[in-house]
């Protein structure tokens, strides 16, 4: 009675993602796959690895917004990899998806039930001291400062960014990069020409980014997909409120008080480890 992981990275910036979160919540579960499974046990594949070589039972995971991006972004750029997800939804037994948005592009191959990743509420968290925060970062005071993290795949909508940015030259930006090779500084007074309006961060950690999200007023959502990107999530789980500029309609309209979204959502860890639980007894798995 094993819940084996199936990640393509457990980890690939060194975060707490869903896969180490889930290994410390559920301690019988293990990262491998082995050659056969027991009618008992159970693979969380994450899709774009394809279907998994072994027979026995199956979660494909379609996280990746792949079938998404094609639509949106008009490029059979990505079809190699959207073929193996493809395959992987049609040969599990099971499928799940993290935001309803995307059923329609699975619904062919059977049921999809829609699962919450979970977003860690105690290090995303408000912190009331914005000054505090604003020093220790050597951000202004008197400014209106707005958060953005992502790349510049066009999906994240960075462009969009850059746009709205110029628009709005009375905001202050914090700027956070997933990936040292987006060589950020360079890029961005390359593209957004706001000298003396931003500061940028590259690979930080969460509780960094968890404070950069509290310094800031709000967070602009520019992405050119429909489902909120898991950041923003923790964005709204500090309850900073979003400014949507980008593709229409997410996953909801996000209220006043966006961390009040988060649990009636259901997306809080603790929320979702019970439901991950309910789901995997459901198929036979006792956990």
């Amino acid at each position: 009675m094993t819940v084996y992981l199936s990640p393509e990275h457990l980890s690939g910036l060194g975060e707490d993602t869903f896969w180490t979160w889930f290994q410390r919540e559920f301690s019988s579960s293990k990262v491998m796959l082995p050659n056969k499974l027991n009618d008992t046990d159970i693979v969380l594949r994450y899709s774009v690895l394809g279907p998994i070589n072994t027979s026995g039972k199956a979660v494909a995971l379609l996280w990746e917004l792949l079938p998404e991006m094609k639509v949106k972004l008009h490029s059979n750029v990505w079809d190699d990899r959207i073929r193996k997800i493809m395959q992987c939804a049609k040969e599990s037994q099971y499928r799940t998806i993290a935001s309803p948005i995307m059923k329609e592009y699975y619904e062919e191959f059977g049921e999809v039930d829609v699962i919450p990743l979970g977003v860690n509420t105690d290090l995303f968290k408000p912190i009331v001291d914005k000054e505090m925060l604003r020093k220790k970062y050597s951000l202004p005071l008197d400014r209106k400062i707005g958060f953005w993290c992502g790349t510049t795949h066009p999906m994240k909508g960075f462009n969009k960014l850059c746009e709205w940015a110029k628009e709005h030259p009375e905001i202050y930006w914090i700027i956070v990069w997933k990936q040292k090779s987006e060589t950020p500084n360079l890029y961005v007074q390359f593209k957004m020409r706001l000298e003396k309006r931003f500061r940028s961060y590259t690979h930080v950690s969460q509780q960094t980014l968890a404070e950069l999200m509290n310094a800031a007023d709000f967070f602009l959502v520019p992405g050119m997909l429909r489902p909120f990107f898991l950041v923003e999530w923790e964005a709204m789980a500090c309850d900073l409120p979003p400014v949507i500029i980008g593709e229409q309609p997410k996953d909801f309209v996000p209220s006043n008080h966006p961390r009040n979204d988060i649990f009636r959502m259901k997306w809080d860890r603790k929320t979702a480890r019970k439901t991950w639980e309910k789901y995997l007894t459901s198929k036979g798995v006792m956990m």
